[in-house]
């Protein structure tokens, strides 16, 4: 062959290497400049509703408010989850988009339900807010800061202050302020001295509302140009308020502050609250944009904060949670772990293949690693731990695709055959079978590539990293690995005879011994499955982050001062343990989204949750069993549950039995049942029921005919109760970003003692006073009476739920193997019926995303096996390595104390990909040899004595490659790589000996020189 035949890159190879070096660099430049994640992102399949209408009990907000919703969110399709609360005063509705709609379609499906809570609101009862869409609620907030040092007044001003600073840094979308209480402007009328005066109720509403404008004037044209009319028609401050006016009923005037307090305050009762250390904090959620490098917009946060300290002295502004710390601290964890993959798979090759072509290979194994990367974010790729995982875990495999072309050049070369030609011969008989090899191994990834929904989401880049480095390693494979094999020698040592040697007697065995080779293969198929219900099973494993998440609940209806009276006791207790750093509260709220899956609850009066920061992830749970003890025994009215972080899409709890029936009182009787039977299983800890006891309530009937003697009206009553409690609102004053509501009320507010109630006054329509000498009493009857506290609904039906955490020696599947009977034998009462959530709910629809976009990939292998092929039985052939390579999973499982779960399963669905590779190169010789005229146990014997140092190889490169994966600090990982490990080195054996076995079985009836077109 002369030098002008060969192909362009053969004929150039420095041309070829510039190139590839080059693709390389681009790699190495975008590790260092592209978009930094710890975590893929998420869409905003998540939203919350929250509707108030005042005063209403949760019966009334359920009939008049939520159910007008619920039903014209019914006629939104794409809609999975519809999780809705009615309490006193306000309902919140929590709603998730179907994990079967694409990404693409979510916006138009959250337009849609705004024009739905429209619609709605046109059915409320007047004096009901129109219900508002909140779409942020899935964010991320990459950092929590807390303002602390002084009173609330004090720090919201310094909150705003840091808040405008922040916004006013590059790549910041939003600052979400956290436990603000609020402010409120309150008037608080004497009603002795307002008799006194005369001074009318509603004269004095209608003049505070009639003062108070915020209708524009409307605009002239002066000197040519338009100018705005801007009367002073809005109150300036609680001084300007107090300065009003007041006309009596002889015509003067008396100033407000004359007979009423005017001061400006947290709102009371406070919506959240927030403390840091026990110190009275506010908090900034920062949303970085996107795509943003995570890391340096920490730094820029950083020193801004900074500057800004020193500004706000004495106030502090701390950190709660800092992000971008464990993006870099991950990153660079998993950086190393790419690093020694590499290093570790190519110290391999050279021991296993020599130092010469071992050095060829090391160098396809980092020109194809940073390639990838290069291409990868090209294409708007992030790098984070998923992107970066997947580069090690490919590594292995696509180092076979330069293991078998290397081989062949060398086998070529050692027969005599010329550089040029064993180059051409080599890239000529296995550009076909290692572009079906590789196709089949990217077809494996198919399902997790068309996958849809949370948990897709987060592991989307897996599939695609994967694909495109095996498809730019076929590429280098095609192009750059024969040009480096230039450098290889004809080649006389006895290095390999071993290697050969073992490949010719698992050749011999096969043809000779198949009845011995099937039965050991169905035996150990057998032991392995036999010992599956001994594998732990957890759906994802727990996070690795010394934090815990505390939830403190007490019943539904209980106030917020409680809450956060009995959170202060737990706080107090946590601050004399040296293994905590620091404890965050959000009273009435959740914590901020700060990681990946946490989903807060808003507007939430009887709960807090604790954020509990540890010196180190060894002293988690040392600390989460203090918790738990010192809950037990220090506040046993308070329902607490401890949590580390998890990995995976959110849920309620693990354990999550779900109470579904139309009647409250049979929910009740239910959910007592179940209760019991989730507290007697073995393993459940921190167990609660959200149905609660109810609340009292004051029902006020009014005598019609005796208020009318009185010239009073319902409307009278409500206004004096309303202005003696809650207070009346008669405007806004708005002389910062958020509006203060201006309230009128009476002295005690909320805090009235019951039996002052009857002595309210109640004023008339016409010229009756605020302090009437018409008590309730005497129009009204008074009458307490036990209302539910919360009426909660899941999808339109009323719900409560049973949720239980997992003691730390307990899996889910243990503790459902027992509570699983015990739920079927209830004797539930009539309309009731049960669901079982948690972790179990997560894993299914997990699995049912991969189970969906399955047929495709089954589709896709099953095409390429038979395009290269061209055989039913041969593909079949192939398709037997994959139950081959399920064997030794649970083993190596149990042998790592591994738990299986979803990240398991991707660990085999790669390792089906790389066996069905090894199988597709076996046959592909044993076809060629056949074709030349040999027996088919001869061509049986040499394809398995010639590809043996290769499978091995690829076998020994990946199982190296994913130990530092396997061996890692994180829990995500160890699951995936063990799977994989254990999995290939066990079917690596039986792929040598079965597929040979069932080669001869299944087509020992051809002839030599015959390989059939079609059958």
């Amino acid at each position: 062959m002369t030098r002008s035949s060969l192909p362009d890159w053969m004929m150039r190879p420095r041309i070829t290497l510039s190139i590839a070096a080059l693709l390389a660099l681009t790699g190495l430049a975008a590790w260092f400049t592209m978009p930094r994640l710890e975590d893929p992102e998420m869409s905003d399949r998540w939203a919350s509703v929250i509707a108030t209408y005042p005063g209403a009990d949760p019966e009334t907000i359920e009939r008049t408010v939520l159910e007008p919703i619920e039903e014209e969110l019914a006629q939104v399709s794409g809609l999975k989850r519809i999780d809705s609360t009615a309490r006193a005063g306000f309902a919140v509705i929590t709603l998730e988009v179907s994990d079967n709609v694409d990404v693409k379609s979510i916006d138009k499906i959250w337009t849609r339900v705004d024009e739905k809570l429209k619609d709605a609101h046109q059915e409320f009862p007047r004096g009901a807010g129109e219900p508002t869409l909140d779409r942020d609620v899935s964010d991320p907030e990459a950092i929590v800061l807390a303002v602390t040092g002084a009173e609330y007044e004090q720090l919201a001003q310094a909150a705003q202050r840091v808040e405008r600073a922040l916004l006013g840094l590059g790549k910041v979308a939003r600052v979400k302020r956290i436990g603000d209480p609020g402010q409120e402007v309150v008037i608080e009328i004497d009603p002795a001295v307002a008799a006194h005066v005369g001074v009318n109720l509603r004269t004095l509403t209608s003049t505070l509302a009639s003062r108070h404008t915020t209708i524009p004037a409307g605009s002239i044209e002066l000197d040519g140009r338009t100018a705005s009319l801007r009367p002073e028609a809005e109150f300036a401050s609680a001084e300007e308020i107090s300065r009003t006016p007041i006309p009596l009923a002889n015509g003067s005037a008396i100033a407000l502050g004359d007979v009423a307090s005017v001061r400006i305050g947290p709102s009371d009762p406070a919506g959240e609250r927030m403390r840091f250390n026990r110190q009275a904090a506010i908090g900034l959620g920062i949303i970085p944009q996107r795509p943003v490098d995570l890391v340096k917009f920490g730094v820029d946060v950083r020193a801004e904060i900074k500057r800004l300290e020193r500004e706000l002295a004495p106030l502090k502004i701390e950190e709660v949670a800092f992000q971008p710390d464990q993006v870099e601290a991950r990153l660079n964890d998993l950086g190393s772990n790419l690093i020694q993959s590499m290093l570790i798979v190519g110290a391999v090759l050279m021991l296993m293949m020599g130092l010469r072509m071992g050095l060829v290979l090391s160098a396809v194994v980092p020109l194809v690693t940073l390639a990838s990367l290069g291409v990868y974010a090209a294409f708007g790729g992030v790098l984070h731990q998923m992107s970066i995982a997947a580069l090690v875990i490919s590594i292995g495999m696509f180092v076979d695709n330069a293991i078998v072309v290397a081989e062949d050049v060398q086998a070529r070369l050692d027969a005599g055959t010329s550089k040029q030609d064993a180059m051409r011969q080599a890239v000529t008989s296995l550009a076909l079978p290692l572009g079906s090899a590789n196709g089949t191994t990217i077809a494996a990834f198919v399902p997790m590539l068309m996958a849809q929904g949370p948990v897709a989401e987060f592991t989307g880049a897996l599939p695609v990293v994967i694909a495109l480095t095996l498809v730019m390693s076929y590429v280098f494979t095609l192009f750059v690995t024969p040009v480096l094999t230039t450098a290889l020698k004809p080649s006389t040592s006895k290095r390999d005879d071993w290697m050969m040697h073992l490949g010719q007697r698992l050749g011999t065995l096969a043809v000779t011994r198949k009845k011995a080779v099937f039965g050991g293969a169905l035996l150990a198929m057998f032991a392995s499955l036999m010992a599956a219900p001994y594998v732990e099973q957890n759906f994802f494993p727990h996070g690795d982050r010394n934090q815990l998440i505390v939830d403190l609940s007490l019943p539904e209806g209980a106030s917020v001062t409680r809450v956060d009276a009995l959170s202060l006791e737990l706080e107090r207790a946590l601050e004399s343990r040296t293994e905590v750093a620091s404890v965050t509260s959000f009273i009435g709220r959740g914590a901020p989204h700060f990681y990946y899956n946490l989903t807060g609850w808003p507007k939430s009066p009887h709960r807090a949750q604790l954020l509990v920061t540890t010196r180190d992830l060894e002293s988690v749970d040392a600390v989460q069993a203090f918790i738990r003890g010192f809950a037990r025994r220090e506040l046993p009215e308070l329902a607490v549950a401890v949590k580390k972080l998890e990995q995976g899409p959110s849920v309620a709890a693990p354990i999550e039995v779900r109470v579904y029936g139309p009647h409250l009182s049979r929910i009740a009787q239910a959910t007592d049942l179940v209760l019991r039977e989730v507290t007697n299983v073995e393993g459940t800890v921190d167990i609660l029921e959200t149905l609660g006891t109810g609340v009292p309530a004051v029902k006020v009937r009014i005598d019609s005919a005796t208020a009318a003697r009185h010239h009073t009206s319902s409307t009278d009553v409500v206004l004096a109760l309303l202005s003696e409690t809650r207070g009346l609102e008669v405007g806004q004053l708005r002389t910062t970003r958020d509006p203060v509501p201006i309230l009128v009320r009476a002295p005690l507010g909320r805090h009235l003692p019951p039996e002052l109630l009857d002595s309210v006054g109640i004023g008339s329509g016409g010229s009756g006073k605020v302090a009437s000498d018409v008590p309730l009493a005497e129009i009204a009857d008074t009458q307490t009476q036990w209302l539910p506290a919360a009426i909660h609904h899941r999808n339109r039906k009323r719900v409560a739920k049973v949720l239980a955490e997992l003691a730390p020696d307990a899996t889910f599947s243990s503790v459902m193997r027992q509570l699983q009977p015990k739920l079927d034998a209830l004797e539930l009462p009539d309309g009731v019926t049960l669901e079982i959530g948690g972790a179990g709910e997560g894993s299914t629809a997990a699995n049912d995303a991969l189970l969906m976009a399955m047929p495709l990939g089954v589709l896709l292998l099953l095409a390429l096996l038979l395009a290269e092929f061209n055989s039913f039985r041969r593909v079949a052939i192939v398709l037997t390595t994959i139950p081959l390579a399920a064997i030794g999973v649970i083993p190596g499982l149990l042998l790592a104390q591994q738990p299986f779960g979803f990240m398991s399963v991707l660990g085999v669905t790669g390792l089906a990909g790389i066996v069905v590779n090894n199988a597709i190169i076996l046959l592909d010789l044993a076809d060629r040899k056949l074709a030349e005229g040999v027996s088919i146990e001869e061509a049986t014997r040499e394809a398995v004595r010639a590809r043996t140092r290769p499978i091995l190889l690829t076998a020994a490169t990946t199982v190296v490659g994913l130990l530092p994966l396997a061996l890692s600090n994180t829990s995500l990982w160890p699951p995936l790589a063990w799977a994989m490990i254990s999995g290939l080195t066990a079917s690596t054996l039986l792929t040598l000996l079965v597929v040979p076995a069932l080669y001869v079985l299944l087509m020992q009836r051809k002839k030599p020189g015959l390989v059939p077109a079609a059958e």
